[in-house]
């Protein structure tokens, strides 16, 4: 019983710094068509929440489970690990399912810049109003420990979509507030051995991958300064190295009763359309990620959209990891 529970652990953590993607042995995915990929940023948004999302809506929520063991051997090989930063396809590839974050919801969101981006380019300096988000959780919340996390896709015309991967730390948090927590790109090292042989893992296929900085715990942002939502190229991009992510007073406030026995997904569905939903801060290197004050705020993430349980989310709905090579 000790060893199953181990693996099952591990599982869980490998998904945490791999993300999601599938039991299947790794093939090309789809590239987006032409017909659609030349379609301005919002067109493709609306393409993607009306024509795939809100179709596929749940009557009756699925339930909630946690990844299995043989997902650990496929998720262990680093040439599945590698597609992860591969595939740029906003759909993962045929016949592939989510190992990890298995379960979420999808809502529209609205990345408001706040004008003084300390000269940060691209989206940061734009802000873009064609998002679609994932909130997911990386395993089936205990009694005790949720492992919530967040995806966002920037749609871009005339371009793929540019995508952040953010959470907490690898070991959760011992709440079922989706938002007691700030969200980051950057995380603090494992502090398990499960933990830690994952990110050895990872390590390793990032340095495959030809990472800059192979470190799992550290996804990079400045894929969003070199581009436009127009699909212009910034001539000289400035990114920030770290993004927070914090939750508003509001946000905390909706889920603070929130126990392992009510469904995340039905908590989320009640946020308010319109609402602030976190304040985004950016640190260059070596800033304090302690210190959040007003001049290192960036921007707002606010929700355009109810936040919906679907299939297509579930099953379909891929978001490329990012690392710098």
């Amino acid at each position: 019983m000790r060893i199953l529970y181990f693996l099952i652990s591990v599982v869980a953590s490998i998904g945490v710094l791999a993300g999601c993607s599938s039991i299947q042995p790794s093939t090309s995915a789809k590239t987006t068509p032409a017909s659609t990929l030349s379609w301005t940023a919002c067109q493709k948004a609306d393409s993607m929440w009306n024509d795939k999302i809100i179709p596929t809506m749940y009557g009756d929520l699925p339930a909630l489970t946690a990844p299995g063991i043989l997902d650990l051997i496929t998720l262990a090989r680093t040439s599945f690990t590698i597609r992860s930063l591969t595939n740029d396809s906003d759909e993962l590839d045929v016949g592939h399912r989510k190992l990890v974050h298995a379960w979420g919801a999808e809502a529209r969101f609205r990345f408001v810049s706040s004008k003084s981006a300390r000269g940060y380019t691209g989206i940061y300096e734009s802000g873009s109003d064609c998002v679609i988000g994932r909130l997911s959780m990386a395993t089936k919340p205990t009694k005790t420990t949720t492992v919530p996390a967040l995806a966002l896709k920037f749609f871009v015309s005339g371009h793929t979509s540019e995508n952040l991967q953010i959470m907490n730390s690898t070991s959760g948090q011992k709440s079922h507030n989706f938002f007691a927590m700030p969200f980051s790109n950057i995380i603090p090292p494992p502090d398990s051995f499960a933990t830690r042989l994952i990110q050895r893992i990872f390590r390793k296929a990032a340095v495959a991958f030809g990472a800059k900085d192979p470190d799992p715990t550290h996804l990079t942002v400045e894929h969003l300064a070199k581009i436009h939502v127009d699909g212009t190229a910034v001539v000289t991009p400035k990114s920030p190295f770290r993004l927070i992510f914090k939750p508003t007073l509001a946000a905390s406030a909706l889920m603070k009763d929130a126990t392992v026995d009510t469904d995340f997904r039905k908590n989320l569905a009640r946020y308010p359309v319109g609402q602030v939903m976190y304040d985004v801060y950016a640190m260059d290197e070596g800033e304090s990620a302690d210190d959040l004050s007003a001049n290192k705020l960036v921007g707002h993430l606010i929700p355009t959209s109810n936040i919906v349980a679907s299939s297509y989310g579930d099953e379909k709905l891929n978001f490329q990891h990012n690392m710098e090579k």
